[in-house]
């Protein structure tokens, strides 16, 4: 304890003295004759001794405390009569117990007596009770004098006490003020000795209800009087309270959040640290306080927790919220991955039908597992790889939004980690099992799409730099194409940052795999200066004891976040050694600068807890000035509170401080004071330095200089670190902030209003309400290229609708509203020039009219000169079809409308001369005059000007229909026969069943494609050539191996096992179109394979236990394929890995040719 004066509890009762116009005599032993007699000395009642009084009563405090009672010492004054109130002397009468009186002689007492007399210029009786020993005294003189000389008669001749009191202890430091401004008064006036427990409490704590002990020795009067002084301070501190509720994260959810005010209370919470404020009037506060502690008590009590397995894939269907909503339960899902117990809370009867409902959903769902490592020869790095991309990059989202499946990959943590498998998750509604498959047929093909030569893993970065990474790298990936998933960042347990080359938009063909290397090489590259800095990068650990370590972090963590807070890239670990959890290391990492400074501050921490007794109350005192206090508190002391909760500290202002500097006394952890005294310091310097400028601008400037939604002060607010503030009430701009960015925010602002002012120009021009819609245009087009052109700002001024006129408001410079004025009456002109022609037209050419999507409408109305405006549909109205009406209409300008007109009755005179002519065109050739999406036949009607009318695809007519004029007919008809003629310069006819055996399953074709230059054409037959080539016979039951004993097998069939029959009379054209001599080759060719196939009259089936031989069996471009083929004379059918079975060779041939073309396809898996 600091030792300031201290005594025994003694609890004393003073009644108001009385004043009397006569003044006292000299004697001592006799009382003087007075107008009203002064209580006799003998009497107990005015005179009461020590002890006959009721016990003392026990201290309280706050503003209902009591501190009146009995005491060893009392005093008692007559009643004094009205008349005699002013009297400028008083008589004051007062006891001594024989208890705590001091034994003197009577010369030693007589002396005493005499010296306050003299001394004070009163006039003194006392008197010694023979039977209570009690010693009385009445004193008479100026009130200020009695005062004094009974002060000093009690102390010297009473023993000295002392006195003890709890007072509570946030309450300490104003009680003593700063530097002692409040407790040294009061000991000076008293004469006592104060001490005052220190606060050993936590000071980042709500200790509202800790206490610490006062001590107060000297007099018995001076004992009582400093005791009363310091209640009275402690009373004016604890009137208002504010209390803290802790809210456990059990009952949370079922709590409503409070948002209560009056004048003497507030209620507030659960706020993000799930506490409930309560503030207000001290009593008030704790009635309210154990009212909702009681009621938090009771929920906790009724509420229950009931635990349930479920898998864990199912664990998203279980909807929280809506269980929430409709039973008040919690639900509360398992924080480790694997775990898969779910617990709901909340009342018993309420638990049950919140798990019936979370079954039910559970139950409507079908999940299915794509295990992706299987994928690019089971290389599990690269499928985590994909499984973190597909999520990152949101391609599972979009999966599931487009397949209507939700498609889950494992966590980002469990990715990080090396596994046997890589599991993705589809879940669809067990009503529709084909959006699963759906979603896993597109998850494939993107997994698929991505080769592990495409991915890079960067496993050099240290987990301190990995926020540094996305801007390293931003620049190199976007130009590259690469992305880059940080999965160091999105695990938390990983240092892998994965690089993946992605087809760049202008990439017309896959690229080269030196081409991907290049592009992951450079965006690596761009991590070299994160390298650099890691070369500086050290690491330390420190052996302190696990129960010291709590000095190093301090209250809930406040010193270990003050030491990072000026290193981000620094990293300290309590309780490890960086790779396990150790009780007794710290490990900390960081630059070597860093390092060794964080090291040095770990010491200095230690040292303190060691040496400072009361580490937790040390104590600070700074001064800063009283010009910055009220930023320093902030509104409603917001600021001065999250002070304390960033440092965990208490800090007390000086309250109405005198002078330019106020004290703040900062009290906690001892390096957390220090923290926040340099904290206040900087800050304060800097506020100091914050000016405040005015400037004047007028109102009808002020939107311009505000900006769009306030655009522009927000955009100098944030480039000058200022505030800028509009008055309400006159033309004042009001900038504060630091001197420098407000001097340069009022240039930017007086630039702007300059400008503002020359070109604030404004002109009213008035113009028809008809005209307003072509001013303004489509979607505002026409004025604001108005306004764009001159540079003015353009506003059509509301008004009645029905009105004959409109007020435009011009705003700019002279020149800009001079040429707005111009173009505007221009608009004007052509809109009161306007007109409005009928035109009678056979609703049949209706359609030539308006053309395929109003082309030839468009066509019309932009060749007469009119635009696409909001009068465009009016140019040329057409009847809507199965209308009555014959008429089109057409208004606009004159000039316009005229043409418009023309240009119709020129269409109607062109078809109303127009005929019809039918002609043949081979069902097949029809495709060749319509092109791809109707391209050629739109190109044929434009050219010529006719319609060309031709049969669906389903319907078996050959005829062609062309209208028009009868030359534009003639030109088109050429046109389509040119288009039509027949290409090839010969055809052979292959048997139906030899087809695919000469096709080879198309490959025949691309072949004579590239040796010859030659193109093979099948007319009508085209789809039926192409299922033949493309069929691939499915091979028996018995042609099948057993993969346990043999890896290949070889079945002979003694019949064609071809799905097409033999049938001499039914053939597929081949069209040959090409050079003669070509053609000729091919001919002759194809007619040899012909004869060659006829006589293969055996098919075989060879089956393989491993598909993955046939790359052996086809070699570079088939060559190992072909050669078996031309030396066993056999054909040979390779299946495709889509094929239903993809195990199965297919031969055909005579039955030594297979048994040969088996002995070369062995030979050559063997090799």
């Amino acid at each position: 304890m600091s030792e300031i004066n201290s005594s025994e509890e003694i609890v004393n009762s003073i009644d108001v003295p009385v004043s009397t116009e006569n003044v006292g005599t000299d004697s001592i032993e006799e009382y003087p004759t007075v107008q009203i007699p002064p209580p006799s000395i003998n009497d107990e009642n005015a005179f009461p001794a020590l002890g006959s009084g009721t016990s003392p009563t026990p201290i309280s405090w706050g503003p209902s405390s009591n501190t009146q009672s009995s005491a060893p010492v009392s005093r008692k004054q007559s009643p004094t009569p009205a008349g005699i109130a002013r009297s400028k002397t008083i008589q004051e009468a007062f006891n001594i117990s024989n208890l705590v009186s001091l034994n003197v002689s009577k010369v030693e007492f007589a002396k005493i007596v005499n010296e306050v007399k003299k001394k004070h210029n009163v006039s003194v009786e006392s008197t010694l009770s023979s039977i209570t020993k009690n010693r009385s005294f009445i004193v008479n003189g100026n009130p200020v004098n009695v005062s004094k000389a009974r002060k000093e008669l009690i102390r010297q001749l009473t023993k000295p006490v002392n006195t003890k009191f709890k007072i509570p202890a946030k309450t300490r430091s104003a009680v003593i003020g700063s530097s002692g401004k409040n407790l040294r008064p009061i000991i000076d006036s008293t004469s006592t000795r104060i001490d005052i427990e220190r606060n050993t409490f936590d000071s980042s704590e709500d200790n509202e209800d800790e206490q610490i002990e006062v001590t107060i020795e000297g007099d018995i009067d001076g004992v009582e009087e400093a005791k009363q002084k310091i209640l009275a301070i402690v009373d004016e501190e604890t009137k208002n309270l504010t209390a803290k509720i802790n809210v456990t994260d059990r009952l949370l959810p079922f709590i409503q959040p409070f948002d209560f005010k009056s004048e003497t209370l507030s209620i507030a919470g659960p706020n993000k640290n799930r506490v409930i404020t309560i503030s207000g009037l001290r009593d008030e506060v704790l009635v309210k306080k154990a009212e909702i502690s009681n009621q938090l008590e009771t929920l906790d009590i009724k509420t229950k927790t009931e635990s349930k397995t479920i898998p864990t894939r199912l664990h998203q269907f279980i909807y929280a919220d809506e269980l929430l909503k409709q039973f008040n339960v919690v639900v509360g899902y398992p924080t480790v991955d694997d775990d898969a117990t779910i617990t709901f809370t909340g009342l018993p009867e309420n638990i049950n039908n919140a798990i019936q409902s979370a079954r039910t959903s559970t139950s409507k769902v079908f999940v299915d597992t794509l295990d992706i490592s299987k994928a690019h020869g089971g290389n599990l790095n690269h499928a985590r790889a994909l499984a973190a991309y597909f999520q990152h990059s949101g391609i599972l989202s979009n999966i599931s939004s487009e397949k209507n499946a939700k498609v889950n990959a494992p966590s980002y943590e469990k990715l990080a980690v090396e596994s046997s498998t890589v599991p993705i998750e589809i879940v669809a509604s067990t009503d529709n099992k084909d959006a699963s498959k759906n979603a896993r047929a597109e998850l494939i093909n993107q997994v698929n799409k991505i080769s592990p030569s495409r991915v890079l893993f960067i496993t050099d970065i240290n987990a301190i730099f990995k926020n540094q990474v996305n801007k390293a790298v931003e620049s190199a990936s976007k130009s590259e194409n690469v992305y880059v998933l940080p999965l160091n960042t999105l695990s938390n347990t990983s240092n892998e940052i994965i690089l993946i080359s992605l087809d760049k938009d202008d990439d017309e063909f896959t690229p080269s795999q030196e081409e991907i290397d290049n592009r992951l090489a450079k965006v690596n590259a761009s991590l070299d200066s994160i390298r650099e800095q890691q070369a500086d990068l050290k690491s330390l650990v420190l052996d302190v004891a696990s129960e010291k370590q709590q000095f190093i972090e301090g209250p809930k963590g406040t010193t270990l976040k003050a030491i990072l807070a000026e290193r981000p890239t620094s990293i300290i670990k309590l309780h490890s050694d960086e790779l396990t959890t150790n009780d007794d290391k710290i490990f900390i990492q960081g630059s070597k600068s860093d390092v060794s400074q964080i090291e040095k501050e770990i010491h200095s921490l230690l040292k303190d807890a060691e040496n400072v007794k009361d580490i937790y109350s040390f104590e600070s005192e700074l001064k800063v000035p009283t010009n910055v206090l009220s930023r320093l508190i902030g509104k409603n002391g917001a600021n001065l509170n999250q002070l304390r909760e960033q440092f965990g500290v208490e800090v007390d202002v000086e309250k109405n401080p005198e002078g330019e500097k106020a004290s703040l006394k900062i009290t906690g952890y001892k390096f957390n004071v220090k923290e926040a005294e340099t904290y206040i310091a900087q800050s304060s310097k800097r506020w100091a330095d914050e000016i405040s400028k005015t400037i004047i601008v007028p109102s009808k400037y002020r939107s311009s200089l505000i900006g769009s939604n306030g655009q522009y002060v927000k955009r100098l607010q944030t480039k000058y670190n200022v505030r800028i503030q509009f008055s309400q009430s006159n033309d004042d701009v009001t900038i504060r902030g630091p001197s420098r960015g407000v001097t340069k925010a009022e240039e930017e602002l007086k630039e702007l209003l300059d400008y503002e002012i020359e070109n604030g120009y404004t002109k009213e021009i008035t113009i028809p309400s008809k005209a307003i819609s072509r001013v303004i245009g489509k979607s505002g087009d026409s004025i604001n290229r108005i306004a764009a052109d001159t540079g003015i700002d353009i506003k059509v001024q509301s008004t009645d609708k029905e009105a004959e006129t409109r007020i435009i408001l011009l705003t700019g410079s002279r020149k800009g509203l001079t040429d707005a004025e111009k173009q505007i009456k221009a608009i004007v002109k052509e809109v009161e020039d306007a007109i409005t022609i009928e035109l009678e037209v056979d609703p049949k050419y209706f359609r030539d009219i308006l053309g395929p999507r109003g082309s030839t409408k468009q066509q019309i109305i932009e060749k007469a000169g009119g635009s696409e405006d909001k009068d465009y549909r009016r140019l040329l109205q057409i009847p809507e079809q199965g209308s009555e009406s014959k008429h089109i209409v057409s208004s606009g300008p004159k000039k316009i409308v005229e043409s418009i007109i023309e240009q119709v009755k020129s269409i109607v005179k062109e078809k109303e001369a127009s005929v019809s002519e039918k002609f043949d065109v081979a069902k097949d050739k029809h495709r060749l005059i319509i092109g791809p999406s109707g391209s050629v036949r739109r190109e044929i009607e434009d050219q010529f000007k006719v319609r060309l009318y031709i049969p669906n695809a389903d319907d078996k007519s050959v005829l062609i229909n062309l209208i028009g004029l009868p030359e534009n007919i003639a030109k088109a008809k050429a046109r389509i026969e040119e288009l039509t003629a027949d290409k090839w310069k010969e055809i052979v006819e292959v048997p139906t069943y030899l087809h695919s055996a000469v096709s080879e399953r198309g490959a025949f074709p691309r072949k004579i494609r590239n040796d010859f230059n030659v193109e093979v054409e099948h007319g009508d037959l085209t789809n039926k050539a192409i299922k033949i080539s493309s069929s691939f016979p499915a091979p028996p039951a018995e042609a099948l191996g057993n993969p346990e004993e043999e890896s290949i097998k070889l079945t002979i069939l003694e019949q064609d096992a071809s799905s097409v029959k033999k049938d001499e009379n039914e053939t597929i054209p081949w069209r040959l179109i090409g050079e003669d001599d070509d053609v000729a080759k091919v001919s002759k060719l194809i007619k040899s394979l012909i004869t060659k196939f006829d006589k293969d009259d055996t098919s075989a089936f060879l089956w393989v236990k491993d598909p993955s031989v046939f790359g052996k069996i086809v070699g570079p471009q088939g060559s190992r394929l072909n050669n078996i083929r031309n030396k066993s004379g056999s054909q040979i059918y390779i299946p495709r890995n889509n094929d239903k079975v993809n195990n199965v060779i297919f031969l055909k041939g005579t039955k030594d040719s297979l048994e040969k073309a088996e002995k070369l396809i062995r030979a050559e898996i063997e090799k």
